[in-house]
């Protein structure tokens, strides 16, 4: 286990994160191992090297229930672009960097909606739900405060945030 850098550059849909779900659970399970036997056995980070442009709400938070749950501290770092879901999952790392050249966007969720008007009722009803997961989420691991979120989606905007204004918003804890 001594490679425990992993890399999330693709869509977030059920491939990538199923790579790197499968590849913190390894890493843990062999931590676990090691702990049992070695005394004094100290858990070694995983790398999460993030740029990505988002993608599946719903396979992005089961990725971010692995690291929560994750025993093994992962660290996260930008180095490029963590957008929509992407940012999210950078939010979720134990200790959280980016580079001096990399770029941060939140924006409301979106969802495929169609269909007749009791499908779209409930697509709209679970839409927000996710919205408030994924708003609750970033506002327990950042500094930024609800009315900066809300502000974003009354105008239907993308927000983008330079390093140091992630850092300045506890969005990451280091510019590397």
């Amino acid at each position: 286990m001594n490679d425990r850098t992993l890399y999330l550059f693709d869509g977030i849909n059920k491939s990538s994160v199923k790579t790197i779900v499968e590849q913190i659970m390894r890493i843990n399970q062999y931590d676990d191992d090691r702990d049992k036997k070695e005394k004094d056995f100290k858990r070694l980070p995983i790398d999460l090297i993030i740029n990505s442009n988002g993608g599946s709400v719903y396979d992005g938070l089961g990725l971010i229930n692995v690291i929560d749950n994750s025993k093994t501290p992962v660290h996260t770092y930008v180095y490029g672009l963590a957008a929509s879901m992407s940012l999210l999952i950078a939010v979720s790392g134990h200790k959280r960097y980016a580079g001096r050249l990399s770029t941060f966007m939140y924006h409301s969720v979106s969802t495929h909606i169609d269909g007749h008007l009791e499908h779209l009722k409930n697509r709209v009803d679970e839409t927000q739900r996710l919205q408030n997961i994924y708003d609750e989420y970033i506002l327990s691991k950042t500094k930024l405060h609800a009315d900066e979120l809300h502000r974003v989606q009354e105008n239907q905007r993308n927000w983008y945030l330079s390093p140091d204004e992630a850092l300045s918003f506890g969005i990451i804890d280091e510019i590397v």
